[in-house]
């Protein structure tokens, strides 16, 4: 009886009492919307929320004088133009090499360990802080965003940018067009009628 109960609440309570994601878009939990257009910025409370524990990740190093912390940026499965409403927020973090011994990466390794896996304010995503010495390949992502600046180092596709790359498309032939006359004989074809 009592499993029957839970399954009939929790169907209820998913179908009533969620805010899903809409197609094509962003969790406006996560991503404020301005009324007159433009890029979607991170929301106050969630931007508070990952400086304080990058500066969580900068206290590690007893010194205080110097910052492990290079960069990070947003990527992963929130950006992405089918996630859910618990799709993880995944943080790069470019932690700089210099001067890093083993006892400084373990706690920061313990350190990014503690504070992972917490919820955004507000939401039901998760962030992950994923630290790197590496630089950032901006191939490897299909978006990225710099909570700091709150700019787009790459934007998604489906929140505007064009769907064709046309320089990717010059080089590929793939994606040029089996024309059986040539664009100017067309035009001068259609010119004539």
């Amino acid at each position: 009886m009592k499993k029957l109960f839970q399954e009939e609440f929790d169907k209820a309570y998913l179908k009533y009492h969620t805010n899903p994601v809409s197609p094509n878009s962003l969790d406006p939990r996560i991503w404020y919307f301005a009324p007159d257009g433009g890029d979607p910025i991170l929301q106050l409370p969630v931007k508070a929320q990952i400086f304080q524990n990058i500066e969580r990740i900068n206290a590690t190093e007893q010194q205080g004088v110097q910052k492990r912390v290079w960069e990070y940026f947003i990527v992963g499965p929130s950006l992405q133009e089918n996630s859910s409403e618990r799709s993880s927020i995944n943080i790069l973090v470019l932690i700089d090499k210099t001067n890093l011994d083993d006892m400084l990466k373990e706690r920061i390794l313990q350190t990014i360990k503690d504070i992972n896996g917490k919820l955004a304010t507000g939401s039901l995503h998760p962030i992950y802080y994923i630290p790197t010495i590496r630089d950032l390949d901006q191939d490897r992502y299909s978006a990225i965003y710099h909570p700091y600046t709150q700019k787009w180092v790459k934007k998604p596709r489906f929140l505007g940018e064009a769907k064709i790359d046309l320089q990717d498309m010059a080089k590929d032939p793939a994606h040029k067009k089996n024309r059986k006359y040539p664009l100017k004989k067309g035009i001068k074809k259609l010119a004539a009628i």
